[in-house]
């Protein structure tokens, strides 16, 4: 890089102030040196994977365990785990990602093309976004080897469903189905739709046609108990008219003021921000304090689980040993964890109601970390060998693509059948 001094992250802006010209040139740098990493941590995943160095108490999956480890988010560190798993199948490509001239979300993209066209897709991967390249590397782009199997379904196959809120609090859903099984979708919202015309809601969306669909569901339930089981809590701060869900996001004053004009009150009284407890007068946790308790930890509260559903509340000092029903006493785990704690493989001890205050351990009896500690660097990282080239970034013409992207055998039987048509036209 020219008259640049290094790419240590602390020199860098230092470094673009003296030499603006050369902004592109550090970006390139940064980028090389990124993708030298995230290829590295691939491999480490890699080696993890095959001797199982990923497993561990409380360890649901090897996506999990580096999540908690590195401190990737866990979307990212499902990514790195695929990439990991499939680097022995796409040779080409990781050789290009270990020396810095793709970034991970194009390896990660460019993995979803069959194995065999490794070779192939590696120049373009060079050129493609990562958009591109999510675009086009489906199956309608390659021709697969004639004599293979009908593929066993794979993960990006299956049906499914995800939901979840955004940054700014709103709730999301997104997932794909088999057609079949999306028509029934697809014809049930239509439906809703037109119900709400009808009913003189002429401006009803595809969002309150799903509202709809769902609240006939919830409509037909005629056991009570199972009705208040599925019921949709918020906890309103009766000082400051702050509303917030059980997962703790919190509530538009429009959005309150709608709630609060048709809804039950359940009231919980505190004392100092701590809930009324119920002490040893009964072993079955109330509802309201069921509700303050899975409020207060919004998941599974064991060290790197990342389970925020169905979770169990569970009583850290037992009930039989002498445990009250305190929120202090009381802690969200979810059910593989709950087990494990049963069948001694995993400690809980502390105070609940205190960040910080609970403390797991495994069935050594060692302390678990809340999160991975990464060390500190004590140098810039190594320079690439290879200067990292950002992508070409222009149209793609989707028509042009994979023409070249034919399986060897096929292309092999064209060659074959084309000598013969001319071994033929010869003869006569």
């Amino acid at each position: 890089m020219s008259g640049l001094p290094s790419t240590n992250p602390t020199d860098i802006g230092d470094a673009v102030a003296r030499h603006p010209v050369d902004v592109e040139s550090v970006l390139a740098d940064v980028a090389g040196v990124l993708n030298v990493q995230h290829a590295r941590l691939s491999r480490i995943v890699e080696r993890a994977l095959v001797d199982d160095e990923w497993q561990g108490e409380g360890i649901h999956s090897p996506a999990q365990w580096l999540a908690w480890q590195s401190g990737l988010s866990l979307g990212r560190a499902r990514e790195i785990v695929r990439i990991a798993r499939r680097r022995v199948e796409f040779p080409m490509v990781c050789a290009a990602f270990d020396r810095g001239e793709l970034a991970v979300d194009q390896v990660a993209a460019v993995m979803r093309a069959p194995a065999w066209a490794d070779e192939l897709v590696v120049d373009f991967a060079r050129a493609a976004t990562v958009q591109q390249l999510r675009r086009t590397m489906r199956s309608e782009f390659f021709e697969p080897d004639p004599d293979a199997q009908p593929p066993e379904p794979s993960a990006d196959d299956r049906d499914r469903i995800a939901t979840g809120t955004t940054e700014a609090g709103r709730w999301r859903i997104n997932g794909e189905l088999s057609v079949d099984r999306g028509g029934i979708v697809e014809a049930a919202m239509t439906e809703a739709k037109d119900s709400l015309f009808e009913r003189g809601q002429v401006d009803a969306t595809w969002a309150d046609a799903l509202v709809e669909v769902c609240q006939r569901s919830l409509d037909a339930i005629t056991s009570p108990s199972r009705r208040d089981r599925f019921k949709i809590w918020v906890h309103l701060d009766a000082a400051s008219g702050g509303t917030t869900t059980t997962t703790g996001w919190k509530l538009p004053a429009t959005v309150r003021e709608h709630v609060l004009c048709d809804g039950h009150v359940q009231p919980v009284w505190e004392r100092e921000g701590v809930p009324f407890n119920v002490g040893r007068s009964q072993r079955i946790v109330p509802d309201r304090t069921r509700r303050v308790v899975e409020r207060r930890d919004r998941g599974c509260r064991v060290p790197g689980c990342s389970h925020e559903r169905f979770v169990e509340v569970h009583h850290i000092v037992h009930w039989l040993e002498g445990g009250s029903t305190d929120t202090s006493n009381l802690i969200c785990l979810c059910p593989k964890h709950h087990r494990m704690h049963h069948q001694g493989r995993l400690g809980v001890v502390g105070n609940a109601d205190d960040l910080g205050g609970v403390v797991f351990t495994d069935w050594q009896g060692r302390v678990l970390d809340p999160c991975g500690r990464p060390n500190p660097p004590t140098g810039p990282p190594a320079k690439p060998a290879v200067t990292y080239r950002h992508p070409v970034g222009g149209r793609l013409d989707t028509r042009w693509v994979g023409l070249g992207w034919v399986h060897p055998k096929a292309l092999e039987r064209r060659r074959q059948a084309a000598r013969s048509r001319r071994s033929v036209a010869d003869d006569r």
